[in-house]
């Protein structure tokens, strides 16, 4: 999810002007923890996208993030779906996919999470990190070697990748290769 929620802000500049303004001031309104404001403002940035595909794309997928970090899981999936039904770019939809995912995972739908991210890695074999979290739902569901599979592969294409370091050593018994002791003073 936090994956996801970096690449907001620079979804928000690619989604254009069209949604850019209420985008920004949910953001500022979140900031304040006036949650009702923001979901306000992200809904009036999804009805200013319009028609435009990538725009509207753009502002399903800022809300569905927000719902997501918000436990308004039914409410994500749909913005999810809907970003995903109009995004033209196939890049932005791997992302879509990955968080959707990840929203998967989090809420123990392993066969569906594991589904979203080999599809997002078949639009963007590239991404980061997409490779350990198919991992570890995999591991959820005692695939161990498909797991290792995963984690294998993830530092096959990004080598010394921390989270699948420890998600692979973890799998295998062994300790963590990222620990670094605290020295005193």
């Amino acid at each position: 999810m936090k994956r996801a929620l970096a690449l907001l802000g620079l979804l928000t500049l690619l989604a254009g002007a069209a949604h850019a303004g209420p985008t920004a001031d949910a953001e500022a309104a979140l900031d304040k923890d006036d949650t009702e404001r923001a979901f306000a403002l992200y809904t009036q940035a999804v009805a200013e996208a319009g028609k435009d595909p990538g725009a509207h794309a753009s502002a399903l997928f800022d809300r569905a993030e927000v719902y997501a970090r918000y436990g308004k899981n039914a409410e994500a999936l749909a913005d999810y779906d809907d970003a995903l039904s109009l995004a033209p770019d196939p890049a932005f939809k791997a992302l879509v996919l990955t968080s959707r995912g990840d929203l998967y995972a989090q809420t123990r739908r392993f066969q569906e999470a594991i589904a979203d991210y080999s599809l997002a890695l078949s639009l963007k074999p590239d991404l980061v990190g997409v490779l350990t979290a198919r991992g570890q739902a995999h591991q959820r569901l005692r695939d161990n070697a498909a797991a290792l599979a995963d984690f294998d592969a993830e530092l096959k294409a990004n080598p010394g990748y921390p989270k699948a370091l420890r998600a692979r050593a973890r799998l295998l018994g062994q300790p963590d290769p990222t620990y670094v002791p605290e020295h005193p003073d």
